[in-house]
């Protein structure tokens, strides 16, 4: 009967050990490689997929995300260089958005996944680019497009009433309007059949 009891509590924390989870997994779903523009706001940069050993999405999993301090990196939404996520019931983690800086080049994300006993980690390659030269940071509106359409408009009728203007005196030899033009007159047309 003794023999029984010492064995009973071997097998119960082998059984609980076994329920833990072994091995992690992860997988990037979204932004491996991507190329971000300096400076800009990325909602959902990137998100991965934690994993058991078997495949199975790991729900609770801690995730990590952290840019690099120096260089080409950024912050994310909450100020800081890390944000730590917890896995949904698919197994995804998501960074809510990252705030790129100035300095363009490769940038390397590293990511973390912990469950019980059991940790993962890999890197993600993101790359800043620089703004192209002469874009608009922000977008143009209709109401923008309108506007300068008229002030085009606008610029163009004064130019051809200054031209109108600058003629009328050099015709005149005095400041005023032009003279008129004579109509330009056009006939009936003709009608010809064969070779001219």
């Amino acid at each position: 009967m003794r023999r029984v009891l010492r064995t009973a509590p071997a097998c119960g924390l082998a059984w609980l050990l076994a329920a833990q989870t072994a091995v992690l997994q992860i997988r990037v779903l979204h932004g491996e490689g991507a190329v971000q523009t300096t400076g800009s706001r990325v909602p959902a940069a990137f998100s991965v997929v934690v994993t058991d050993e078997i495949g199975q999405p790991v729900e609770g999993a801690v995730v990590s995300f952290r840019l690099p301090d120096q260089g080409p990196s950024g912050d994310f939404g909450n100020g800081l260089k890390t944000e730590i996520v917890k896995a949904g019931p698919d197994g995804r983690a998501s960074v809510p958005s990252i705030r790129w800086n100035a300095t363009p080049g490769p940038v390397s994300i590293r990511v973390t996944a912990v469950k019980d006993q059991a940790r993962a980690g890999l890197v993600v390659s993101q790359y800043l680019a620089g703004a192209a030269p002469g874009r608009k940071s922000a977008p143009v509106t209709a109401g923008a497009r309108a506007r300068s359409r008229w002030l085009i408009i606008t610029a163009l009728a004064a130019s051809a009433a200054g031209a109108g203007f600058a003629a009328g005196y050099a015709r005149n030899g005095r400041p005023g309007p032009a003279a008129a033009a004579p109509p330009v007159l056009v006939g009936p047309p003709t009608i010809s059949i064969g070779r001219p």
